[in-house]
């Protein structure tokens, strides 16, 4: 199983403990970002041709970029049509800035108390960011999403 995929089930099982703490949901809303950070930086290196370039590849995105990129994503389709593979890409794109937002906060703000039902809708909302990616992957409004993740607006 792919890195995102083991991250995205680790996030599930740290809100299965029995006795989950603070530090289970803070550890499990960070999860849930990296996992979606980690999918969508797959799916870009996969479009690679070389195999044996990928892994440096993936050491060139950065957190910033790619949530600059996702938030210019998100408002150029925030009118889409529901259901639409415009619509599933803005899901995508607004989950990413989201749940980047919710790590710091997690990761960073000691100030805050983080709840069970929070890590929950954190987890559900990175699940269906899953769902949708799978469903719009293929298109090129996605592939000109992937690339400009990486590659600066000029």
């Amino acid at each position: 199983m792919a890195l995102h995929h083991d991250l995205l089930e680790v996030a599930r099982d740290l809100l299965e403990k029995e006795s989950p703490t603070q530090a289970t949901f803070r550890r499990s809303v960070s999860t849930a970002y990296y996992a979606l950070f980690h999918l969508l930086i797959h799916e870009a290196c996969s479009n690679w041709a070389r195999p044996e370039h990928r892994d440096g590849l993936a050491r060139a995105f950065e957190h910033k970029q790619m949530s600059t990129a996702s938030e210019r994503q998100r408002a150029k389709y925030k009118d889409a049509s529901e259901n639409s593979t415009e619509k599933h890409l803005n899901k995508v794109a607004l989950s990413f800035v989201q749940l980047q937002q919710k790590r710091e906060l997690a990761d960073y703000d000691y100030s805050i108390e983080l709840s069970l039902d929070q890590a929950r809708q954190t987890l559900r909302q990175a699940e269906a960011a899953f769902r949708s990616w799978e469903l719009v992957r293929n298109e090129q409004c996605a592939q000109d999403y992937l690339f400009s993740l990486l590659i600066r607006e000029k």
